[in-house]
């Protein structure tokens, strides 16, 4: 409790004896707790949960390589893998250009932690889902098995990749303020944040709602755009980090302890509580979705927010101009993160795929998430890695991913709906070009989409009605280099 005593002190420097006296002794502290205190490296004060202070281990997952099961078994501390949402702070926060964050309630997101209102149309900042704490992954391979790990301390003996406390748009999508050309992560139906290309959509049986595209996701622009509109909110923003989405994808397969993210949901745990199944198929079986709106957005911003910080599955009527239901759409939501598959394409950034003479892409990796990134920019990357599809021009699964400099790319091809990953990947005949490779998969690939799907045949400036790009920031920088920490 020497990290406790140490916050008490600073707490109690301005406070005298009468005010403390006021407060009840507690005699122990559970996990559950919260305590407050202040953070030596974020500068402020704050509430963190009394198990950071004594959990020791990591939480694990380890696949075994000779057999094609997406399902994992889960290895470490199970403590630690029943309790890591919780200990690394996992759900939504209203995050200001500063990097300041404030937690929102867990059940109802339209109130702060603290109780108070919160307002999510970007007055009170961005609404966005990340982490508290900064904590680490690690990934090895050990016999037959490749093991995933996340503990808040290095793990010993193993290279280790820091991730920085980090936020994304918690509809997994990008809204642009079109008045000050910004990307955002609001909900609002202002004209000022209207989706789609910007303008009312003129066809389609849609509802009046979705047409006027209010409330609704910025597409229609490159993936390198989407980058540039969230870099002007400042140092350490940006859109569609890469390292984000490898992040999520390891914590999902570590805490649900399957690579499918697509398994049937299922609310029980199991013999140990720890939870099981995916989260299924999400928005990805949208019928007539040309005739309806042009393939635009159908699912507002909103939807799910109700969900608050659950893992779990919600739905979302999609009328059409009748006020007849054209889909129910199942919104899938990791701990108040909403669709991070199955409804629009996710653009990445910081990561650029590069087409080599003889089909095969290359793999680059920005070097930091402060500086300005160009993707063409190649010799001032890291290169992690080169896959040889053995399917070309067609849709194939994943069957085994390239974690170097936390890429999630594909590494190996030729595995089924059911099998590996799970995941669809597209590779084009082509000898050359850059390509930002486009994850998540979008509304009219059903079984292929998933969070390591993979499509690479879009140069990062190219738009599309179902394309965009969530923003992205960290306090602090990301280093896509692993290292061994000592302990």
């Amino acid at each position: 409790m020497d990290r406790f005593r140490i916050y008490n002190l600073q707490i109690t420097k301005n406070m005298n004896k009468k005010e403390l006296s006021l407060f009840k002794q507690f005699s122990q502290v559970d996990e559950g707790d919260l305590l407050f205190g202040k953070s030596q490296t974020g500068g402020e004060f704050g509430f963190f949960p009394a198990s950071l202070l004594g959990n020791e281990g990591y939480a694990a997952v380890r696949f075994n390589l000779d057999e094609s099961s997406p399902i994992g078994e889960r290895c470490g501390n199970l403590e630690y893998v029943r309790q890591l949402p919780s200990l690394l702070g996992l759900g939504c926060y209203l995050v200001g250009d500063d990097h300041s964050r404030r937690k929102l309630d867990p059940n109802n997101h339209y109130k702060l932690a603290t109780g108070e209102a919160a307002k999510l149309d970007g007055t009170m900042g961005q609404y966005q889902w990340g982490v508290r704490t900064p904590f680490y992954l690690a990934l090895w391979l050990e016999g037959k098995y490749l093991y995933e790990a996340a503990s808040l301390k290095p793990i010993p003996g193993r290279e280790c990749y820091r991730i920085p406390i980090f936020s994304t748009g918690a509809g997994s999508a990008g809204i642009i303020d079109r008045v000050n050309d910004v990307l955002c992560s609001v909900i609002s139906t202002d004209e000022r944040y209207r989706g789609g290309i910007g303008a009312a959509l003129t066809e389609g049986n849609a509802s009046a709602d979705n047409l006027s595209m209010l409330g609704y996701a910025a597409t229609q622009k490159g993936t390198a755009t989407f980058e540039a509109l969230g870099r002007k909110r400042g140092e350490g923003w940006g859109a569609g980090w890469y390292w984000i989405n490898t992040v999520v994808m390891i914590l999902f397969d570590i805490i649900l302890g399957t690579r499918d993210s697509q398994a049937s949901f299922n609310a029980s745990k199991d013999a140990n509580g720890l939870y099981q199944g995916g989260l299924g198929y999400g928005a990805s079986s949208m019928p007539n979705w040309d005739a309806y709106n042009g393939y635009y957005p159908f699912v507002p911003y909103s939807a799910g927010v109700e969900l608050g910080d659950a893992l779990g599955v919600g739905s979302y009527a999609v009328k059409k101009s009748d006020g007849s239901v054209a889909y129910n759409a199942p919104i899938p939501c990791f701990f108040g993160l909403k669709n991070p598959y199955g409804h629009l394409w996710h653009g990445r950034n910081r990561i650029v795929a590069v087409i080599n003479a003889d089909n095969s892409y290359s793999f680059y990796v920005a070097k930091s998430s402060l500086t300005e990134w160009k993707y063409s920019d190649t010799a001032n990357m890291i290169k992690v890695g080169t896959i040889n599809p053995s399917i070309v021009s067609s849709w194939n699964y994943i069957k085994r991913l390239n974690f170097q400099g936390l890429a999630g790319m594909p590494a190996e091809d030729g595995a089924t709906s059911s099998t590996h990953r799970c995941d669809g990947c597209y590779f084009e005949k082509a000898s050359s070009g850059f390509r930002s490779p486009l994850g998540g998969g979008h509304a009219d690939l059903g079984a292929l989409d998933g969070l390591a799907y993979f499509l690479g045949s879009y140069a990062p400036s190219n738009s599309i009605a179902y394309l965009s790009s969530p923003l992205c920031e960290c306090v602090g920088d990301f280093d896509p280099i692993p290292r061994v920490y000592t302990v």
